[in-house]
């Protein structure tokens, strides 16, 4: 029986194992990274094969103009980039703020680029380990999340002369995959987030279901490719937090039957909100 790991022990290989990578380091033998620069990829040759979420245009277009629809909405979005100080904002429901959680992150990321960052989801993959709210759990057992290191508030507030950090954030992710040492750390944050959450609502039980469906992960990680995995977004008034932020999805079937799918229908194709913004600016 494998017992619950201590906080301190799990915090310390967080530390250490979550905090030092970088698209550049490579494990020894292995071919070295392609460079930051080379990250800046064109529109036009930008291909992602997996589009679990595409097919919603339509939803797209009516959140995009719901969203600047609100008289406000243009000079709360510039504020917000701007961080403009005592600014006040206007409410509505999951609105933009003055500051979130990845407001100038400056917590453990897994991989950077000039513009972006990945960053672990801490929740676990697994809804065995929340009974009463199985939505909490992450969408696969590997859910990361990319974060703009600008001040942008979401996907809808997104214009032609930014949106291409949609194709940044995706490449990130897909020049750092093939690294092995990326891919450890990855399966290490879904091992932390499993205890993490056995100390927030202990249940012995739902920890070894969690942790025998890591080791199903564990097992099977090196047979994903970059192609098993979606980009998708949460527009605005579906929003967690204020902050634009990709969620990075494996979509196997395996990867994905101990996780929760309460917000499907909610995540739109993040390529499919690229090609509307650019397509709205042309119109």
């Amino acid at each position: 029986m494998e017992p619950v790991p201590e906080r301190k022990k799990r915090d310390d290989v967080y530390r250490i194992e979550f905090g030092k990578y970088e698209p550049s380091e490579v494990a020894a033998g292995q071919k070295e990274a392609r460079p930051q620069e080379q990250l800046r990829i064109t529109m036009a040759n930008f291909k992602v094969v997996n589009r679990l979420f595409s097919g919603k245009t339509d939803l797209i277009k009516r959140q995009c103009e719901y969203f600047w629809s609100h008289e406000t909405a243009l000079a709360d979005v510039n504020a917000y980039q701007n961080g403009t100080p005592n600014y006040d904002y206007a409410e509505h429901t999951k609105w933009i703020k003055a500051k979130t959680c990845f407001t100038n992150w400056e917590d453990h990321s897994f991989a950077k680029s000039e513009n972006a960052l990945i960053i672990g989801n801490r929740s676990s993959f697994d809804v065995v380990q929340y009974p009463d709210n199985p939505e909490r759990a992450g969408m696969s057992m590997i859910h990361l999340l990319a974060i703009p290191k600008a001040r942008l508030f979401n996907g809808v507030s997104l214009n032609a002369d930014n949106v291409s950090i949609i194709d940044e954030m995706i490449s990130l992710f897909k020049s750092s995959w093939a690294d092995p040492i990326f891919r450890r750390t990855v399966l290490m944050q879904q091992w932390f987030t499993i205890g993490q959450q056995n100390e927030a609502r202990p249940d012995m039980q739902a920890y070894k279901t969690a942790m025998k469906h890591y080791g199903e992960l564990s097992d099977k990680i090196n047979q994903l490719t970059v192609d098993d995995f979606t980009f998708g977004l949460h527009l605005w008034p579906d929003n967690s937090v204020g902050h634009l932020h990709l969620h990075i999805l494996a979509t196997p079937d395996w990867c994905r039957q101990y996780s929760t799918f309460a917000h499907d229908e909610k995540t739109k194709d993040a390529i499919e909100v690229r090609d509307y913004i650019l397509n709205s600016s042309e119109a």
